[in-house]
C-alpha cells in the first residue's frame, strides 16, 4: 500500500531531542504521527549518537571498498541469505551500481542462544560474515548497539503516537532481530544512458522500521506518491531518515501504510553514496497482528504472522520486483530456495 505524500514537506525534519530527555513526551510523538499518515518517511535530529561513530563507519565501509574482488568474494553468506555478508548489486549492462554489507545483532545462532533466544527461533539468525579489515568490526558494533537502542526509543515514540503505553512494544523489542548495513553506491565514471537511471530498484521495507544515515554527492533517495510522483529525500549530515516497514503497515492495520522507494544514480558521471541502513525489527517470534485500537478486533485486513514467517516472504516479494538490477549467485539460489518453500 501507497500513501498520498505531502508535496509542501515530504519528509518533514523532526527533533527528538525533547523525548529522548524525558521533557517532551509530546511533540515528537504527535508529528511522527502525523508523518506516518502522510508521507510515511520523516528525519529525525536530536537523537543524540555522536558523530564520530557514523565517522568510523563510513571509513569502514570505504575500506571494504577498496578490498580486491579476490577478497570480497569470500565475504558473501555461505548460506546465499541476502542480508548477510557481502552483496554486489548489477545493473543489465554489468556495472556493479551498489555493494551492500550486512550483520545481524547476533553473530549466529549460538550467539543467539547464548542470548536467551529459543532453540526454536536461534537458526533465524544466521551466521554474519566479517572482513579482515582492521577496525571494522568495532566499528560497525558501536554504531549498531546505538541504532539498535535509538530503535527502542522510536518504538516508544510510535506507541505514544498510536495512542498506547509507552512501553507497549518494549517487551517484543527487549531481544530485537534488527540487522545493519553499509551501503556504497561508487561513481559510475561515465555518462547516463538514461536520467533518471535507477540503480536500487523501487520496494517497501519488510520490518518495523528504518533508519539510515546518508553521505553522498547528490540526494538519491526518492520516495512515490499515490501519482506515481518521485520526490527525492535530502540529505542532512545530522539526520536519520527514518521510513515505515510492512510490519509497522499490518500492526497499525493499514493506517500507517509503508512507502515505496528506490535509488537513483547521480547524473555527474563523479557522483557518489555512501549510507547506513538499520533495520529495526522485533523478536523473531513476535505475532504481529492488527491493533485493536487501530480496528483489529472489527475490521482486521491482516492476519497475524511471525516477524520470521514475515521475513522470508518479503525476501521473496522483493526479488520479484527486480527490475533493472541483479545480484549475485547465492543470494538468487536462496530466494529461490524461499520461494519453493512458499508454494
Amino acid at each position: 500500500m501507497t500513501r498520498p505524500v505531502s508535496v509542501e514537506n515530504p519528509v518533514p525534519l523532526i527533533d527528538i531531542g525533547g523525548f529522548l530527555a524525558g521533557t517532551d513526551l509530546r511533540t515528537a510523538p504527535e508529528q511522527v504521527g502525523e508523518a506516518a499518515t502522510t508521507s510515511g518517511f520523516f528525519q529525525i535530529v536530536g537523537h543524540g549518537i555522536p558523530r564520530a561513530l557514523f565517522d568510523a563507519c563510513y571509513a569502514a565501509g570505504e575500506e571494504l571498498g577498496r578490498l580486491p574482488e579476490e577478497a570480497k568474494r569470500t565475504l558473501t553468506s555461505p548460506s546465499g541469505h541476502p542480508y548477510r555478508g557481502l552483496r554486489s548489486n548489477y545493473d543489465k549492462s554489468g556495472w556493479m551500481c551498489s555493494e551492500g554489507f550486512t550483520v545481524s545483532r547476533f553473530d549466529g545462532p549460538d550467539d543467539a542462544r547464548a542470548h536467551g533466544v529459543s532453540e526454536e527461533y536461534a537458526g533465524f539468525f544466521v551466521d554474519n560474515v566479517w572482513p579482515d579489515v582492521p577496525g571494522f568490526r568495532p566499528a560497525v558494533e558501536a554504531l549498531a548497539a546505538r541504532t539498535r537502542e535509538l530503535g527502542g526509543r522510536l518504538m516508544q515514540i510510535f506507541a505514544l503516537a498510536l495512542d498506547l503505553p509507552i512501553d507497549h512494544f518494549d517487551a517484543c523489542t527487549a531481544v530485537d532481530s534488527t540487522t545493519s548495513t553499509i551501503r556504497l553506491y561508487p561513481a559510475r565514471h561515465a555518462p547516463l544512458d538514461e536520467d533518471p537511471t535507477v540503480i536500487f530498484d523501487e520496494h517497501f521495507d519488510g520490518g518495523l522500521l528504518t533508519m539510515l544515515h546518508q553521505r553522498g554527492t547528490y540526494e538519491g533517495l526518492q520516495i512515490r506518491n499515490l501519482d506515481g510522483e518521485w520526490f527525492s529525500v535530502p540529505v542532512h549530515p545530522e539526520a536519520f531518515v527514518i521510513n515505515m516497514g510492512e510490519l509497522m503497515t499490518r500492526w497499525t492495520n493499514g493506517n500507517w501504510p509503508a512507502t515505496r522507494h528506490r535509488v537513483i544514480a547521480s547524473s555527474d558521471p563523479d557522483g557518489y553514496r555512501i549510507t547506513l541502513p538499520t533495520f529495526y525489527n522485533a523478536a523473531p517470534e513476535t505475532v504481529v497482528s492488527p491493533l485493536p485500537s487501530q480496528g483489529g478486533l472489527d475490521r482486521p485486513l491482516y492476519e497475524p504472522v511471525t516477524v520470521a514467517e514475515w521475513e522470508g516472504r518479503h525476501i521473496t516479494s522483493t526479488h520479484r520486483e527486480r527490475e533493472h538490477t541483479i545480484s549475485g549467485e547465492a543470494n538468487e539460489a536462496y530466494v529461490a530456495r524461499l520461494a519453493g518453500a512458499d508454494k
